[in-house]
């Protein structure tokens, strides 16, 4: 038992550590932002009151310059993670969008 108390020592402080390691080659002040990985919902403002289908979907989503889209419909179950990436458009029963926003 004592043996091996000083090797989980060194892996619980080395695991702690490897926490906390920032490469130095990328300033902490540097945010990385490529093309399609934040949302412009601007840009998806022309697909109000137009009918959603895949071709209306694609195309709000690359105006917006979101990785992915989704059509959120009236007592549709959907999760409420906020995703900076994505385009979500908000349709009524009928398949109008109603609203187009990122998250």
């Amino acid at each position: 038992m004592l043996r091996s108390l000083p090797a989980c020592l060194a892996l619980a402080f080395g695991v702690q550590g490897c926490a906390f390691f920032k490469p130095s080659s990328v300033p902490a002040e540097v945010e990385v932002i490529s093309e399609g990985t934040v949302c412009d919902a601007a840009g998806a403002q022309f697909a109000l009151g137009k009918t959603v289908d895949e071709r209306l979907g694609e195309e709000a989503r690359g105006r917006a310059h979101a990785k992915v889209v989704r059509v959120l419909r009236p007592g549709q179950i959907v999760t409420r993670e906020f995703d900076a990436s994505r385009l979500t458009l908000d349709a009524d029963a009928r398949g109008v969008v109603t609203r187009a926003h990122c998250g």
